[in-house]
């Protein structure tokens, strides 16, 4: 009988744990209006090691989240192009591109594009929408609210045979004591990053461990990233969303306008599709809403 891997044999031996009752798997949803929202679009830097391409600091970052919550100007992303993580083509991408912003040309991101984000992007984006999890027994849904983005963490200890690269990837998840870790490959090479368009190579790995903290009501994401064609070396970030029930919001509101621009009043998880909305964010040369390239039958 072949000998397990040492990765595999601890994902069985969790997955064997949790089944018997013995442990309690972390429950992302505790309600069925349960939802997540990122504190920032930003990834923040590890306490040590290597970290992800930040805001270069001669020029401050205000957000459109800024901008709704305190009235200031609004900025574009402009990347610290000199992070010593990016290999010289990587850097010379985002320079290229810090030099088209300060010359005048929209800085469009891949979600107002309609395109999928990927993993890493994905976990950045429910700022204005919130992310929804749905846990079940084989597997780990997570829903963007932001124009339908799906993710599915398969929980198994390996990797489909034969992955084609794809935009968001293959990934596997197992718990590991309060923690959901999951491994991704299979990338293509279309997405970025981060917000800042920080490209990567279908070499793309990454480790994604979602943790419960603060007694439930913050989620913490850790993650590690390897790439060798896009970076010099490994790094890791961290993102944290705070937990958001509709339901309960709605009670306690007394005329105060949340900052959150979702929570409409149709519910929770409302349909947001980008390429079919009336109100097209293609106003900038070199744009245009997705199209298929190829029939559907």
């Amino acid at each position: 009988m072949p000998k397990l891997p040492l990765a595999a044999l601890a994902a069985t031996l969790y997955a064997t744990v949790y089944a018997s009752g013995a442990l309690a798997v972390p429950d992302f949803a505790p309600t069925a209006s349960s939802a997540w929202y990122s504190y920032s679009r930003e990834w923040m830097p590890p306490l040590k090691g290597s970290g992800p391409v930040m805001q270069d600091k001669a020029h401050p970052r205000v957000s459109n989240d800024d901008f709704r919550a305190t009235g200031r100007q609004p900025t574009p992303p402009f990347s610290d192009a000199s992070n010593p993580i990016l290999q010289p083509w990587a850097a010379a991408a985002l320079r290229k591109l810090n030099a088209e912003t300060l010359s005048g040309r929209p800085f469009i991101s891949a979600l107002a594009t309609c395109r999928p984000l990927g993993a890493l992007a994905f976990d950045l984006s429910p700022m204005t929408r919130p992310m929804f999890i749905i846990q079940s027994a084989k597997a780990v849904t997570l829903i963007n609210e932001s124009f339908s983005e799906i993710r599915h963490i398969y929980l198994t200890d390996r990797h489909r045979p034969n992955v084609k690269p794809s935009w968001e990837g293959d990934s596997i998840g197992h718990y590991e004591g309060d923690t959901l870790v999951v491994d991704t490959v299979g990338f293509n090479d279309k997405t970025y990053v981060d917000g800042f368009k920080t490209p990567h190579t279908t070499q793309l790995h990454t480790i994604e461990r979602f943790q419960l903290v603060n007694g439930g009501s913050e989620l913490q994401v850790d993650v590690h990233v390897e790439d060798p064609g896009a970076f010099t070396t490994a790094w890791d970030a961290t993102m944290r969303y705070r937990k958001f029930e509709l339901v309960a919001e709605r009670a306690k509101q007394t005329g105060v306008q949340l900052a959150a621009l979702a929570t409409p009043e149709a519910g929770p998880l409302n349909e947001a599709i980008c390429a079919e909305s009336p109100n097209s964010l293609m106003f900038a040369p070199g744009y245009a809403v997705p199209r298929d390239d190829r029939p559907d039958f």
